[in-house]
């Protein structure tokens, strides 16, 4: 997982990835890494500060189509969507 040192996340981060989820949804992950990368470009951009926590404990998100999942992120007001993510990951299930 290499490509996640690029857009700056570290290997802590990383050794959790692996220890915190299924050895099938990493290796999806893996897979759709050029997927992943625009959508944790596309968070970090937005300003989602928690995105460690989101690669941690909900690492499939990042296997959902980009496309898809900016599309369903802007028909919110995404100020108040940002906050709230960044206040509990578990908003993120309003996508």
């Amino acid at each position: 997982m290499d490509f996640l040192k690029d857009l700056g996340i570290d290997d802590i981060t990383i050794d959790k990835i692996k220890e915190n989820n299924l050895p099938s949804v990493v290796r999806q992950f893996i897979n759709d890494r050029e997927n992943a990368k625009k959508i944790i470009k596309y968070f970090q951009e937005k300003g989602i500060q928690v995105l460690d926590d989101l690669l941690i404990r909900r690492l499939e998100i990042f296997s959902i189509d980009y496309n898809r999942l900016k599309s369903a992120f802007e028909k919110f007001n995404k100020d108040v969507l940002i906050a709230l993510i960044n206040e509990d990951i578990s908003a993120i299930n309003f996508l």
